[in-house]
């Protein structure tokens, strides 16, 4: 039927359960075959085996699958899930312009995809926006907007750094630094805003000279980390934005003959599984990234063929992981 009318799977779903909004024309077209292909009471969400094609969209500056083994991990995860439900999994990266020329667009343009996932969003992403306008059923993951209305399913990166610098400063740290990730990465942008939220409820100064952007990866740690006590020799905790950027800053540390934590606590973020086992163990925040890709699948599932779903808004937890990275802050003159 969807390839008779030239539609999406879900476009005649959603137009058989009268759910979202097409032009007269598409919906004549999808009814009339509906009245030629199903029995009375029979919809395209009732139909046992039905494989609709999920686009993934992944940032198209990007480095998951060589330096961010969470990020690989939740993808690969993610994938694994929605085939192993028969669906078609069609991974797409693109830039924070969304525009006519770009591989996405065009995708969305050949209304052959049944539903989206959007995979670590840029800051005023235009990407949601597109594909609320043209009906697609959609989640974000791995970085949600905490303003506005939107589908998502992600992990409360915002209190988790929130949690990390409440944790420093309860063991004495009033000079902390932050390495943070991409600066147009909204799952960036949400751990910096948890930074913030913390700094003002314990009454620390805000310092952006403090901060340094960049890649998740350890290149990006091992520099920043040399570049921040350059300037801020009296810094003695650390907060890098994963686990990856802390192991850079581990070999900063030891090049620069400080050690963890006596002269210097580190924190990271992800409790990758090396984190366990560096010297000394990281403090991290633990995400529970395999429990994260069913809930997708199911509710991207949900979002297709229950018209009785307006909104999907799951946020799962985070868990500040205590190790001997982090200590109580020196005393220095």
């Amino acid at each position: 039927m969807a390839d008779k009318a030239n539609v999406s799977i879900s476009t005649v779903s959603r137009i058989i359960n009268n759910q979202g909004n097409f032009s007269e024309e598409t919906r004549r077209r999808v009814l009339e075959l509906a009245s030629e292909y199903l029995k009375p009471g029979i919809s395209p969400s009732r139909l046992p085996g039905v494989a609709y094609r999920i686009a993934v969209f992944v940032p198209e500056a990007h480095d998951f699958f060589d330096n961010d083994p969470s990020s690989s991990a939740d993808l690969n995860d993610l994938k694994e899930q929605f085939e192993a439900q028969g669906h078609q999994f069609h991974m797409t990266a693109r830039s924070a312009e969304l525009s006519v020329s770009s591989p996405a667009y065009r995708l969305l343009a050949e209304k052959k995809v049944d539903a989206a996932v959007v995979f670590d969003p840029y800051a005023d992403d235009k990407l949601v926006d597109e594909l609320v306008r043209r009906g697609i059923p959609y989640l974000v993951t791995n970085g949600r907007s905490y303003e506005g209305s939107q589908n998502f399913v992600d992990y409360d990166n915002r209190k988790g750094a929130f949690e990390v610098v409440q944790y420093l400063h309860s063991l004495g740290h009033r000079k902390i630094g932050l390495i943070a990730g991409p600066i147009r990465h909204l799952v960036n942008e949400n751990r910096l805003r948890g930074c913030r939220d913390a700094y003002r409820q314990l009454g620390l100064e805000w310092d952006e000279t403090k901060v340094r952007f960049g890649a998740f990866d350890p290149a990006h740690g091992y520099q920043a980390v040399k570049e921040l006590l350059a300037g801020h020799p009296d810094l003695t905790g650390i907060f890098a934005f994963n686990d990856m950027i802390a192991f850079g800053v581990m070999k900063g540390l030891a090049e620069l003959k400080l050690k963890i934590p006596k002269d210097v606590s580190l924190a990271g973020f992800d409790d990758l599984k090396l984190s366990e086992f560096t010297m000394p163990p990281l403090t991290t925040v633990r995400r529970f990234r395999y429990d994260i890709s069913p809930l997708v699948v199911k509710m991207i599932t949900e979002l297709m063929t229950n018209p009785y779903i307006s909104e999907v808004n799951i946020s799962l937890k985070t868990e500040l992981i205590e190790r001997d990275s982090c200590g109580k802050a020196p005393h220095r003159n």
